[in-house]
C-alpha cells in the first residue's frame, strides 16, 4: 500500500464537522458489541489491540454504507477524512501503521456489500508523515473551532476556545516557514475568512484578547503556477536563492574555465606578451633618460658617455677620454681652489 497524494484533501470546516460526526456517532454505537453476528474478517480479538482494529473495521464499512455512493462520498470528502482517521488509529496501536491498514483494507476487500456498492477500498492508504502531521494540525484547529461554535454563548468559555483557535492557527506558522502544499494553504485562508466573520467577541471582551490570525498568503508557494511536472522544492530553492551564493558560484565556474584554457594552450597569450615587458621597460627607458642628463654636469656622465659610445660600436680611444676627464676634473678642482683663496683673501681683509 504505496503512499500516494491522490484524494488526499483536507476537509474544510464544514466537511470535518459533518464526517467527524457521523464517524464518531457510528463508532460509538460499535462499541462493546457482539462482533460475532457482525463482524466477519480475519482479525481476532485475542490479538494484540484485535478488538480496537476490529470495531475500527465496522466503523469504516458502516461509515462508507452510510453515504451509499462513491459520488456521494467524494462531494463531501468522506474517503480523505476516513483515511486520515484510519491513519491515525494505525499509528496509535503499531509503530508499523502499513500493517494495521492493510488489516482495514483487506476486510474492505473481502466484504460483498461493499464490493457490490462499489465503494472502493484503493481510498484507503498509508499517509506521509508529513501529509498526516499538517492535516492533524488544521483537524486540531477545527476541534476547537468546532467547540467555540458549541460554547458561543457562555463568555468564559468562548474566549478560551476562540484564543484556542487563533494561537493553534499561529503556530502553524512556526512549525512551517514555508508552506509548499496548495491544498494546505487554502485551507488555512478559508478558516482565516470563516474565523474573522463568524467569532464577532469584542476584543476587550476577552483577556487576554484574541490575537490576530495571521494571513499564509505571503507564506505559501502557488504550485499551480509551476510547470508541469516541475518540482515545488527545487523551483522554491532556485526563487529564493542566495545572490551572493550564486555569484561565487558563478566566479568559481569562470575560474576553472580559465585553468582549463590555460592547461589547453602551452603558448602564452599575446596579451600577456605585450603587458609583462611594459612596467620594467619603461622604467630603464626612464632610468636612461636621466643618466643621459647628468653625464654633462658629473664627471659620471664622462663614464656613461664613454660606455654608450663603445655599446655603439664607435672607435674613439678610451684612454684620451679618460684623460681628458681627468684634466678637466683636475682644472675644475684648481679653479674651484683658486676661488677658495680668494675668498680667504677677501675675508681677512
Amino acid at each position: 500500500m504505496l503512499d500516494s497524494e491522490e484524494d488526499e484533501r483536507y476537509d474544510t470546516f464544514e466537511q470535518y464537522k459533518s464526517n467527524e460526526a457521523i464517524l464518531e456517532q457510528i463508532n460509538k454505537g460499535v462499541r462493546g458489541k457482539n462482533f460475532s453476528d457482525i463482524y466477519n474478517g480475519s482479525v481476532n480479538e485475542d490479538m494484540e489491540n484485535g478488538r480496537k482494529i476490529i470495531e475500527d473495521s465496522i466503523t469504516l464499512k458502516r461509515y462508507l454504507l452510510h453515504f451509499n455512493t462513491t459520488e456521494s462520498c467524494n462531494k463531501d470528502n468522506c474517503y480523505g477524512y476516513l483515511n486520515y482517521w484510519l491513519n491515525q488509529k494505525a499509528r496509535k496501536y503499531s509503530t508499523s501503521s502499513n500493517s494495521i491498514l492493510t488489516l482495514y483494507s483487506t476486510y474492505m476487500n473481502n466484504d460483498s456489500e461493499l464490493k457490490q456498492k462499489n465503494l472502493c477500498s484503493s481510498k484507503i492508504k498509508h499517509m506521509s508523515f508529513d501529509k498526516y502531521k499538517k492535516m492533524d494540525e488544521i483537524y486540531k484547529i477545527y476541534r476547537s473551532y468546532k467547540y467555540y461554535n458549541l460554547r458561543k454563548n457562555h463568555e468564559q468559555l468562548s474566549c478560551s476556545r476562540a484564543k484556542s483557535c487563533a494561537t493553534e492557527y499561529n503556530n502553524i506558522l512556526s512549525k512551517y516557514p514555508k508552506i509548499e502544499d496548495i491544498k494546505f494553504c487554502k485551507v488555512l485562508e478559508d478558516f482565516k475568512k470563516d474565523f474573522e466573520q463568524n467569532v464577532l467577541l469584542p476584543k476587550k471582551q476577552c483577556y487576554p484578547e484574541i490575537p490576530n490570525l495571521v494571513s499564509y498568503k505571503d507564506k505559501c508557494i502557488n504550485l499551480k503556477s509551476l510547470p508541469n511536472g516541475e518540482d515545488a522544492h527545487s523551483q522554491y530553492k532556485t526563487n529564493h536563492e542566495d545572490p551572493g551564493e550564486k555569484s561565487v558560484e558563478l566566479s568559481y565556474t569562470q575560474t576553472q574555465q580559465i585553468i582549463r584554457s590555460t592547461e589547453g594552450n602551452n603558448t602564452p597569450s599575446s596579451s600577456l606578451d605585450s603587458t609583462l615587458p611594459i612596467i620594467p621597460f619603461g622604467s630603464v627607458i626612464g632610468l636612461l633618460f636621466i643618466l643621459l642628463s647628468l653625464y654633462k654636469f658629473t664627471p659620471f656622465g664622462k663614464i656613461l658617455k664613454l660606455q654608450i659610445q663603445r655599446f655603439k660600436g664607435l672607435t674613439r680611444n678610451s684612454d684620451d677620454e679618460l684623460y681628458e676627464m681627468q684634466q678637466n676634473t683636475s682644472e675644475y678642482h684648481d679653479r674651484n681652489t683658486e676661488y677658495n683663496e680668494y675668498n680667504i683673501s677677501y675675508n681677512s681683509l
